[in-house]
């Protein structure tokens, strides 16, 4: 049961050693393979043909059915050993790779529980990042974008990737962007278009690596406080261009009218909308919509059939300090949806928590196409994204609690601070390896949402009620929540205050397919 976590070079290799004496021992196989593929990989950079030796020891211990998760370790071993021969091999670092993650994939179909998933694939991000490298040296772009797929969160029973499928699904003008790490220092970039797959590895420097860390360190710690983004801070984006928006990026964008962006580990915590392009910034120029994999450009939801509005404005809190104007900003909504002959459903304090939470467990939910909920909010990171809450009033309404519900809204507006956060680390762990989603994305996207927009950092109110009503302006009108969101920062960048201060950038969309 012993990690070798932090321990690298001879001196890890000493540790694996005495692991593998200690497991020789024992009667247990799938230990003493374990330990034999710790001592493999710390022999792969110096003598790869050491490393397949180990490698094929371990697998040799055990059968595939009962230990996949090491079966499929030592193969990836031995795939990343013929990519280091002398003479490098990679059609069989491929096919290698290939076997290792059908393993991945069972492994990880046996184990239901999401922290566990997500915490079981510190092992396995190694299978698929070496499937991935794998397959560009064997010049499979598509292969290589289908192992990275596995790096990302899939819906239980979910089809493995078919990129024919979203590439049939992308309208022309339509670009989406995949970032896949590929180990610690080096990133794959590729576009995906109707008719054109195309990729870049980008090695990540270190100065690129370090503001990459404290820009999700902000994010991991901000807590209940939140995160305030600051000038200094969006003035080192400008480091990461390179790193974002390769020529290859900024090439595609020259006749790009909409963006699926797929962000992966530290790069959730980046604000695309800030980054430069064009003399503009990317989110004042595009709309655009993080998706958690491409599976979501051609997968089908099933929303409501029904027009209804459900809003909430929060301008009084207990032991909090007061956000006036989003009641009223609730108000104006219900009111002009209803002069649209539309049915609208407003919420007021005192015990709108239980309101809601009584009309989610009855059902009455299942008509609102569009549910606005203006508060407080925190996006609890580290090892409890589940008790990420909106403060609704004195009563918070948990991810937990949402999950639990049916809300199967086209779009879902958090007008309250970090509710467009993703949980990028917890459980001791950096980043979430397997990329889960966690927290009020996951929550709503359980829940039956197609769209959410929540904000990355800590929202101003004044910015925030213009945003909601601008966004319900939109997406009435049958704009998307990409769409919707362009649209309300182009008009709050017309104030020299919300530009001076980024208050039109934080708010963000996140899609997890299109209607049914």
């Amino acid at each position: 049961m012993q990690r070798l976590s932090g321990v690298s070079g001879r001196d890890r290799r000493t540790a694996a050693e005495g692991l593998v004496a200690q497991a020789a021992a024992l009667p247990q196989r799938t230990i003493k393979a374990a330990s034999l593929v710790e001592l493999s990989d710390t022999w792969l950079d110096d003598e790869p043909a050491k490393a397949r030796c180990f490698a094929v020891q371990a697998r040799e211990l055990v059968d595939e059915t009962t230990a996949p998760n090491v079966t499929a370790l030592s193969l990836t071993i031995e795939a990343d050993a013929a990519l280091k021969d002398k003479e490098p091999q990679p059609d069989r670092a491929y096919d290698l790779t290939q076997r290792a993650i059908e393993l991945a994939r069972q492994h990880r179909e046996r184990t239901t529980d999401p922290i566990l998933r997500a915490t079981s694939m510190l092992d396995r991000i190694r299978i698929f990042e070496s499937a991935t490298s794998a397959a560009l040296a064997a010049g499979r772009l598509a292969c290589a974008l289908k192992a990275a797929e596995n790096q990302r969160p899939a819906l239980p029973g979910e089809p493995p990737l078919d990129l024919k499928l979203v590439q049939k699904a992308l309208a022309i003008g339509e670009l989406a962007i995949v970032y896949t790490w590929l180990g610690a220092g080096r990133l794959l970039v590729a576009t995906v278009e109707r008719n054109s797959l195309q990729s870049v590895p980008v090695t990540v420097n270190p100065e690129a690596l370090r503001i990459l860390e404290s820009f999700s360190a902000h994010l991991r710690n901000g807590g209940i406080g939140g995160w305030s983004f600051t000038s200094e801070e969006a003035d080192l984006l400008d480091v990461l261009l390179p790193v974002l928006l390769p020529s290859l990026v900024t090439s595609r964008l020259a006749n790009a009218r909409k963006l699926f962006i797929l962000p992966h580990r530290s790069l959730h915590a980046i604000p695309f909308s800030l980054l430069r392009f064009g003399g503009s910034r990317l989110g004042l120029s595009y709309p655009w919509t993080t998706i958690p994999n491409l599976g979501a450009i051609h997968r089908r939801i099933p929303v409501t059939d029904g027009q209804g509005v459900v809003a909430a404005g929060i301008d009084y809190y207990p032991t909090a300090q007061p956000t006036r104007g989003f009641d009223g900003v609730a108000e104006e909504i219900v009111a002009r949806h209803e002069a649209r002959g539309l049915p609208a459903n407003r919420l007021t304090e005192p015990g709108v928590c239980n309101t809601l939470a009584g009309m989610l467990a009855g059902g009455e939910l299942d008509h609102a196409a569009f549910l606005l909920l203006a508060c407080h909010g925190t996006s609890a990171q580290g090892d409890v994204p589940g008790e990420s809450f909106l403060q609704l009033g004195s009563e918070r309404l948990t991810a937990d609690m949402i999950s639990r519900s049916r809300v199967p809204a086209d779009l879902v507006v958090l007008v309250a601070c970090c509710s467009g956060q993703r949980a990028v680390g917890g459980m001791g762990i950096q980043f979430w390896p397997g990329d889960d989603l966690f927290g009020l994305q996951a929550a709503f996207r359980v829940a039956g949402a197609r769209q959410v927009i929540g904000s990355l950092w800590n929202a101003k109110v004044r910015a925030a009620k213009s945003m909601a009503g601008l966004v319900y302006d939109a997406w009435v009108n049958g704009a998307d929540a990409a769409t919707s969101i362009q649209r309300a920062a182009r008009e709050l960048y017309k104030d020299p205050l919300h530009q001076q201060k980024y208050e039109w950038a934080p708010f963000t969309a996140v899609q997890f397919g299109m209607k049914a």
